[in-house]
């Protein structure tokens, strides 16, 4: 009895290891938006989509994101920039190696 209770003590403890684990990796907030480094990834996104798609967007600022630690950092940002005079909100991923070089993953246009 006392090895079954034992069993049933440590396969909780296994199970709410994984469970921790599970949150590793996840994606958190970015918990300060008007950070300076983030409003410079935002910006960054906006630029490199201009030189690959041949627009004219003009970075307003990040309105929210998130972020995930992975072998470098995953930005997950939601922007607005100008299309014209008309502001426009965008979403955008971005990684950030180990070397602090910026590569845009992914722009996308999001209907308001």
């Amino acid at each position: 009895m006392a090895s079954l209770l034992l069993f049933v003590v440590s396969m909780s403890s296994i199970t709410a290891t994984r469970a921790q684990l599970d949150l590793l990796g996840g994606y958190k907030p970015i918990k300060d938006i008007a950070d300076p480094y983030i409003q410079s990834i935002g910006e960054f996104a906006v630029n490199e989509h201009n030189k690959q798609a041949k627009t004219e967007l003009k970075f307003q600022k990040v309105i929210s994101g998130k972020f995930q630690i992975v072998a470098g950092t995953n930005y997950h940002l939601r922007l607005t920039a100008l299309e014209g005079t008309v502001s426009r909100t965008y979403g955008t991923l971005v990684f950030t190696d180990l070397k602090k070089e910026n590569h845009l993953i992914l722009f996308y246009g999001i209907t308001n």
